[in-house]
């Protein structure tokens, strides 16, 4: 048994990512990895949504939103930022 299905078995991986279009000039994009949705803006771990075994489960227009209005806040401009933990049904289709 290769090595790579060893793990695949191990641990729950899943290589689905993708980009969120934006009107502001930021870049955000996201993965979807061990039951987590994790955003990711500008290169850094923005917030993780858990409990997403789907991308498909997470509504990315809400996702959207929710980066441009907090992007800008203080607390998550601070070099000791910690990606914030949120609900799925904040952002369930």
């Amino acid at each position: 048994m290769s090595f790579t299905t060893q793990i695949t078995k191990k641990y729950r991986i899943c290589a689905v990512s993708g980009k969120i279009q934006t009107k502001e000039p930021i870049k955000i994009t996201w993965k979807c990895v061990d039951d987590m949705f994790q955003i990711i803006v500008d290169g850094i771990d923005y917030a993780i949504i858990d409990y997403v075994t789907k991308p498909e489960e997470v509504n990315l227009d809400t996702v959207r939103q929710w980066v441009e209005e907090t992007y800008y806040d203080g607390d998550y401009k601070s070099s000791a930022y910690m990606p914030a933990r949120l609900s799925l049904k904040e952002f369930k289709k």
